[in-house]
């Protein structure tokens, strides 16, 4: 379709984020969004189109996508996106992750493991972000040897994320956690945040406790990819704006497979939040050296998440295999976070 053909159909969506899409970058707040794209939109009918669409309608400052699997994928988006709009992906099928901006993007910061990509982000405002996009490896998926009655141990369940035949998602977030530029940005994440977003294939740890045992087939599991991610010092920007795991679960997997397709849709597919935004902002020490416009004594982070919220869309979604038609191109829900700034950007420029 024609891009005025998009941009005429979005002047309709224009109240929908009416009270939260303000422009982040003049309030010094920034919006992410991430969001798998299933199999570069070819599930629905125009689904490129509709995932810029998408993106439109929720006007993030940046992007992370999954699923982005052919070449043309990404310039097709920045074309239908518009001017405004740059991004990065890798020239290879893995990973297969890209970074979606109307902010600078440098390029020179560009950074990728087997499954994800970084790069730094030079906002509006003048503030930095060290940015993100992960895809962990999709076999093996933790909740169906949860909910398997011959399972009898955690450590079976727990196989499947450190495989040795491949790298699972314990070995790709290690392979995250240890990358050179990865150390470098979570040291100077007091002046310039972090953020890892992505479809991480796997639930939290902090989301299969003692209350939600009846949920996950009896078990707690200490998933291994986000128990990393803490200890690398990443908070779940989600999780803490809603706390109670039993009244917010916050599933974002599924939008459309809600039930088994190699069994006919007659055995329910596990629900669970397996799709991230993870953020570390913190260590005010650096900032105190220097700055006098903020106040010091209450400052013990750079970066605040305020809002967080699932997204697909408005329209009635219709579940697999009734899908095709859909106008959410996902079978993920999007994952939408505000941030706030605490500090002014020339206190990121003495540091």
């Amino acid at each position: 379709m024609k891009k005025k053909t998009l941009e005429g159909m979005l002047r309709g969506f224009a109240l929908l984020f009416s009270l939260i899409a303000i422009s982040c970058a003049s309030t010094g707040r920034l919006r992410v969004m991430t969001f798998n794209i299933w199999n570069s939109g070819s599930h629905v009918e125009s689904g490129l189109y509709k995932v810029a669409k998408h993106i439109l309608i929720v006007n993030p400052d940046v992007v992370a996508l999954q699923e982005v699997q052919r070449r043309d994928v990404l310039p097709t988006l920045l074309q239908f996106l518009g001017q405004n709009w740059t991004g990065l992906a890798c020239d290879d099928n893995y990973p297969d992750v890209a970074i979606l901006t109307r902010h600078r993007l440098d390029e020179k910061t560009l950074t990728t493991t087997n499954r994800s990509i970084g790069a730094r982000i030079e906002l509006d405002t003048g503030h930095f972000i060290s940015f993100w996009s992960a895809h962990l490896d999709y076999k093996s998926f933790g909740p169906y040897a949860a909910n398997n009655k011959m399972v009898t141990s955690v450590d079976q369940i727990l196989a499947g994320e450190k495989p040795l035949s491949r790298a699972g998602r314990e070995q790709n977030m290690l392979e995250i956690q240890d990358h050179p530029q990865m150390v470098e940005w979570l040291n100077d994440s007091a002046a310039v945040p972090v953020i890892l977003c992505g479809d991480f294939n796997s639930p939290s740890h902090i989301d299969w406790i003692e209350e939600t045992r009846n949920e996950h087939g009896n078990w707690m599991v200490e998933w291994p990819a986000t128990k990393i991610a803490e200890e690398m010092g990443f908070t779940d920007a989600f999780r803490e704006l809603h706390p109670n795991v039993t009244e917010v679960p916050g599933y974002t997997w599924s939008t459309v497979n809600k039930f088994m397709s190699d069994w006919e849709f007659n055995i329910p597919e596990p629900q669970d939040r397996i799709d991230f935004v993870l953020y570390k902002g913190t260590g005010g020490t650096l900032i105190k050296k220097c700055c006098a416009l903020v106040n010091i004594n209450a400052l013990t982070r750079s970066i605040a998440p305020i809002e967080s919220l699932l997204y697909a869309g408005s329209e009635p979604l219709n579940a697999m295999p009734y899908h095709r038609k859909n106008d959410y191109p996902s079978d993920h829900y999007a994952l939408v976070v505000d941030f706030d700034f605490l500090y002014p950007p020339s206190c990121r420029t003495c540091n």
